[in-house]
């Protein structure tokens, strides 16, 4: 008895390895290789956004935790986005009810040029878009190249709730000291339904903190709401951080209101808008002395001006031509000299006008500039002498810099705001 039962045993076992490995070669048969499931991703992507895709290579598995690595990808675009490597880590079950659930997407090594990536928006297609569950997204090393032309590297994660909304935002600017970080924390409801988020900011040796809400309005769009706190940011610093020049130094504090509407999260951030009150401690003009630029009539000016007091408002709106920054009620006052003016940069112009006030406002000497912010042209009160060498330094070093340097315009470019905004065109297809 005991011999037959072995032998049953051994015949179960065989049997059972030999359907399992005749399951597993029939099943490898139906899978792709490496390179089938290259071409085939490519030709999806161009699909689905109308744009080529090109993968130097792929490697996938199934058993074990299951992934997807793609390595040396680019569009081909006038200006491609690159990627380093990409790795896909999918459920397998979900898949049986044709739904792609990932657990982790990572990206690292990313170049992202700004009119690529809008070119892939405005084509992209997200009908299958409820198909798609992420849980969890990590980039590093990611170069983001803005409107300016200005290249400017993030790392982070984000992790998403079952609604597919943010749970937690964590964005960082690797190798930068003083630290540049974000992190943003959803923490319940509010009595109106409103998600609620709390808003931590750390750059520039100071700090920015506030909440915020993410609702959905009655035709279905998402809208963002926020205050925000800073305190003790100087401004130079933060400059530097995202590679570019500052005009003046000092410790900004304030107030910001966040404001954004659109249909996707997506189009939530390309809407943002703020509006700040800010105030400088221990403000200073780089690279120009007006006095020395006064009394020389403008043949000396090198050197710095000290500032007593710097205050302005600060609003900034996203747009599809970059950020579009207006300034008022900007108050400096150093020394015997005080200005005040109003001011607009969009699409790499500026349109602004103000007043410098001599000695208490004895001697007044309106001024107004326009043009590319690289060189604009300034335009001051005929008659006045001294107006020359005012207006030559009053724009670089008051008016510009108050709004462009304290007012966050560190993710979009100065541009002009009396321009009339082109006409809006489709993105250009491959």
């Amino acid at each position: 008895m005991r011999t037959r039962a072995r032998r049953w045993t051994v015949i179960i076992t065989a049997a059972l390895l030999l359907l399992g490995t005749s399951a597993w070669l029939a099943l490898r048969a139906f899978l792709p290789s490496d390179e089938a499931l290259a071409r085939r991703l490519e030709a999806m992507f161009e699909a689905h956004t109308g744009q080529a895709l090109v993968i130097g290579q792929l490697r996938w598995r199934l058993l074990g935790t299951p992934v997807v690595e793609v390595l040396d990808a680019h569009t081909q675009q006038d200006e491609p986005i690159r990627v380093r490597r990409i790795a896909l880590h999918p459920q397998l079950l979900p898949l049986l009810r044709r739904q792609l659930v990932v657990d982790r997407l990572e990206v690292a090594g990313a170049q992202v040029p700004r009119d690529a990536l809008r070119a892939l928006r405005a084509n992209a297609s997200i009908k299958d878009g409820n198909k798609v569950v992420l849980r969890r997204l990590v980039f590093t090393e990611v170069t983001y190249t803005s409107y300016a032309g200005i290249p400017v590297e993030y790392s982070g994660e984000i992790r998403f709730d079952e609604d597919r909304l943010p749970r937690r935002v964590q964005i960082h600017r690797p190798g930068v000291e003083p630290p540049v970080t974000l992190d943003a924390t959803r923490e319940g409801r509010s009595d109106n339904g409103a998600d609620i988020y709390r808003l931590e900011l750390q750059a520039a040796g100071g700090t920015a903190s506030g909440q915020a809400q993410l609702s959905t309005t009655d035709d279905g769009h998402l809208r963002f709401t926020g205050q925000l706190a800073s305190r003790q940011v100087e401004v130079q610093a933060l400059l530097d951080a995202f590679h570019r020049r500052s005009f003046i130094s000092g410790r900004a504090s304030g107030t910001t209101e966040l404001r954004a509407e659109g249909e996707t999260l997506g189009a939530l951030a390309r809407s943002l808008h703020t509006r700040s009150e800010l105030t400088v401690d221990g403000g200073r003009i780089l690279r120009i002395d007006v006095d020395k630029a006064v009394k020389s009539l403008g043949k000396e000016s090198a050197g710095e001006t000290p500032l007593d007091s710097l205050s302005g408002v600060v609003q900034t709106q996203n747009t599809e031509h970059g950020m579009k920054t207006e300034f008022s009620e900007v108050k400096a006052v150093a020394g015997s000299y005080s200005a005040t003016g109003h001011a607009t940069l969009y699409r790499k112009r500026i349109a602004a006008q103000g007043r410098l006030d001599i000695a208490g406002g004895a001697v007044g000497v309106p001024f107004a500039a326009s043009g590319p912010t690289r060189q604009p042209e300034f335009r001051i009160a005929k008659g006045t002498i001294a107006g020359a060498a005012i207006g030559t330094v009053l724009l670089p070093g008051i008016g510009t810099a108050i709004g462009a340097q304290i007012g966050g315009a560190v993710s979009g470019p100065p541009d002009t705001g009396e321009e009339k905004e082109p006409p809006r065109r489709d993105a250009p297809r491959r």
